[in-house]
């Protein structure tokens, strides 16, 4: 399994954006199975149609939003009360550092399920023990 982060997914979208072509290239590489299934959460869908509704369009975001729930290779876990409160341990420990609830609901996702890599440009991950992929 790899996590797919916010980053990604604007990075993916956005052909204007600096991480773009290191995006779509790595896109393929999860494609092919190399990492097995490509995971997501409902918050990070939410961040993403956030990001591209006001920095692009209303188009964009749903343009998106289809291709994702369109999707039989990516899998969209839904933050429940359970996971919840793994979230909040995660937020509670996060003093001197400048992860958001979003990034330790997708830290404490990856906890439980035992994901090592994210499909991320944000640099939290790593800071958080995860391997940021792709690798620069």
């Amino acid at each position: 399994m790899i996590f797919v982060d916010t980053s990604a997914w604007y990075a993916i979208e956005v052909e204007d954006d600096l991480n773009h072509q290191a995006a779509h290239n790595f896109l393929t590489k999860i494609a092919s199975g190399k990492f097995g299934i490509a995971i997501t959460t409902d918050y990070i869908i939410d961040e993403t149609l956030t990001l591209l509704r006001t920095r692009r369009d209303l188009a964009s975001a749903l343009s998106f939003i289809d291709k994702v729930t369109k999707s039989k290779s990516i899998r969209v876990f839904w933050i429940n009360e359970d996971l919840f409160q793994k979230t909040l341990e995660v937020f509670k420990k996060s003093n001197g550092k400048t992860w958001n609830f979003t990034d330790c609901t997708s830290f404490a996702l990856m906890r439980e399920l035992n994901v090592k890599d994210a499909f991320s440009f944000d640099a939290h991950f790593n800071q958080a023990g995860f391997s940021m992929l792709p690798k620069e």
